[in-house]
């Protein structure tokens, strides 16, 4: 037997956990083919660390979320508000994924295999990256606390509103720190 979605939902809304498990069901193809895309796409641009199924359990949560949400009286099918409702969490998970903030312990986990996997490392990448973060420390070291913490959160991709709210500083100082920064360390981009 066939139902529809409003009249899914409106069992669901009665806490029928039959119904929104056959609403479940229905759903389950399109948030595997969705979570598939999207893993894909995080596959593509070389991150590990992360597996298809933190996608499916994130579609998961997301129709979860679009039946408790979802209001019957306004003009559009459940579907369509699914489908955004989705897309919206996947946007925010793959936001987060790239976010510079998020890399290091991504990249930790991609560098470790890499050393279990090759056994060596460039040591004129390593000569390279010891002379440009011994350049940075001696640079941080050199300036205000404060200042310091600025910029250390700046290189690591946290937003004007973000430092704000962490270190209760102004735009300002937040621009002076960044553009004094930017003339004396002119090989790093900030």
């Amino acid at each position: 037997m066939r139902h529809n979605d409003f009249e899914l939902l409106d069992l669901i809304m009665e806490n029928d956990e039959i119904a929104y498990n056959i609403m479940l069901d229905k759903y389950k193809p399109l948030i595997y083919k969705k979570a598939l895309k999207y893993y894909k796409y995080v596959i593509n641009n070389n991150y590990s660390g992360i597996s298809l199924n933190d996608f499916i359990s994130e579609g998961l949560i997301a129709f979860d979320s679009a039946v408790k949400t979802f209001d019957v009286n306004k003009n559009y099918l459940f579907f369509s508000f699914f489908i955004v409702c989705l897309k919206s969490r996947f946007n925010i998970m793959l936001r987060s994924l790239f976010a510079k903030k998020n890399k290091p312990l991504l990249h930790y986990q991609e560098l470790e295999f890499e050393i279990c996997d090759v056994k060596q490392i460039d040591p004129y990448i390593q000569i390279d990256n010891i002379y440009t973060n011994q350049i940075l420390k001696n640079y941080l070291n050199n300036i205000d606390f404060i200042d310091s913490i600025i910029l250390q959160l700046r290189l690591n991709n946290f937003k004007y509103r973000e430092i704000i709210d962490l270190l209760d500083v102004n735009s300002t100082r937040i621009n002076r720190v960044v553009n004094k920064a930017k003339k004396n360390l002119s090989f790093y981009f900030i």
